[in-house]
């Protein structure tokens, strides 16, 4: 009788012992702004010194041709600009390690460069791009928009 409550007791307690816990789950990092940058954006809403020209929700624009605009940055270094205009450019881009700044550089297509750029269109990014949206800003003016400074909310 010893040996069956012996035997009974060993059960019970290893049916009781705890198993290992399992490994927690890794946590994915957060994507980077330089990460989140890399994507085709289109225009949500453009602004020219304040004014709305354009604003992809709407049924009637200023400057209905922002819905033509695309700004494709899905390679690490690699642009491709369209316009308002319809004109496309390629070239390279950077994005500043405090992604405060982007600057699309060597602009060109068969007709040149963006009017009045020599190739460089620098923006202020004025908040951190997320997963669906960037706004950016030029850093001065651009003639293309009546020298005025280009605000734009890009989305996908």
């Amino acid at each position: 009788m010893k040996i069956f409550i012996f035997i009974a007791l060993a059960l019970i307690t290893l049916s009781c012992s705890k198993s290992a816990d399992p490994a927690p789950t890794p946590v994915a990092p957060a994507p980077t702004a330089a990460e989140l940058v890399k994507k085709v954006w289109s225009a949500g809403v453009v602004q020219w010194d304040g004014t709305t020209q354009f604003d992809k929700s709407a049924s009637a624009n200023l400057v209905a041709g922002y819905s033509q605009f695309r700004l494709d940055l899905t390679s690490s270094t690699a642009a491709s600009l369209t316009e308002f205009d319809g004109k496309k450019f390629t070239g390279t881009y950077t994005l500043s390690s405090d992604a405060k700044k982007l600057t699309l550089s060597g602009l060109t297509s068969a007709e040149g460069a963006p009017s009045g750029t020599n190739g460089v269109l620098e923006f202020t990014v004025l908040s951190s791009p997320s997963a669906t949206s960037m706004s950016i800003e030029t850093t001065g003016t651009y003639i293309k928009a009546s020298s005025k400074k280009v605000k734009l909310n890009l989305v996908l």
